[in-house]
């Protein structure tokens, strides 16, 4: 009996909770930092993050192979919400895309809209190079081509990379080529590469994360107690304080706490 009460007593720990993140923001370590202040004021729960694309994520979502979803919303997203698959959602932050590029293009493109820039690149046959991987990001770009007007797909100068941002940055960076990157992911990666902001007009290049607790998950609870810790002042502090540790500056803007 005393064996399987210690047996009973071991098997009682913390407070599993997994979550499911967009990988622009686990490769900065924008992620890890928050979740380590939230594990530090909650020490009954122990949080594990894993990157993917966004239309990852949401298939995880919607399997309940997760608990907490952190994404980028677009179109998807809204729908994943309003089938009632989502327990709790709240805006996290928001960021913003730029292109970059060769600094021999900074002149041609700064101030340009991105479906502009995007259409010279291609009328000069500059070498584009994709993420391809079901991102928030590749789903942008694709936007981004269709309004200007050109299909990409089959031209000779665009590279469909099918990899995480940090490393399309880089394969970017040794073709001497344009590329759509998150503005974290290119401070992140500023040190490594050659590849300079092109200084494109910025309308239409905002975005928005959010922060959904997955319905009927085992780790539900969990995740809506940690969506409402990050709308405290301790949680936007947290967001604040990760943002000037990696990038010495804020590049995803909290959300205002209301009220």
């Amino acid at each position: 009996m005393v064996v399987l009460l210690a047996a009973g007593a071991c098997s009682t720990g913390p407070q599993e909770l997994l979550i499911a993140a967009e990988m622009t923001v686990v490769e900065s370590g924008m992620i890890d930092h928050v979740i380590e202040a939230y594990e530090a004021a909650h020490p009954g729960v122990a949080a594990s993050v894993a990157a993917h694309p966004n239309q990852t994520i949401l298939d995880l979502g919607r399997q309940r192979a997760t608990d907490l979803l952190i994404t980028q919303v677009r179109l998807p997203e809204t729908e994943f919400i309003g089938s009632g698959a989502a327990a709790a959602s709240q805006p996290l932050f928001s960021s913003r895309f730029i292109v970059i590029g060769p600094d021999s293009w900074r002149d041609l493109a700064r101030g340009s809209e991105a479906p502009e820039v995007f259409r010279l690149a291609a009328d000069h046959g500059l070498t584009f190079v994709s993420r391809g991987d079901g991102s928030g990001t590749h789903e942008l770009e694709r936007l981004i081509w269709l309004e200007a007007g050109v299909d990409p797909m089959t031209e000779p100068w665009y590279l469909d990379a099918g990899t995480t941002m940090a490393q399309t940055l880089l394969i970017a960076d040794e073709r001497d080529a344009m590329t759509l990157s998150e503005y974290g992911a290119f401070l992140i990666a500023l040190p490594t590469i050659d590849l300079t902001n092109l200084e494109v007009d910025p309308g239409g290049l905002d975005i928005e994360y959010a922060a959904i607790a997955v319905a009927g998950s085992e780790g539900s609870e969990a995740a809506v107690d940690l969506i409402d810790w990050l709308l405290t002042p301790e949680g936007v502090a947290a967001i604040e304080e990760a943002n000037i540790e990696l990038f010495g500056e804020v590049v995803y803007e909290p959300e205002p706490i209301s009220g």
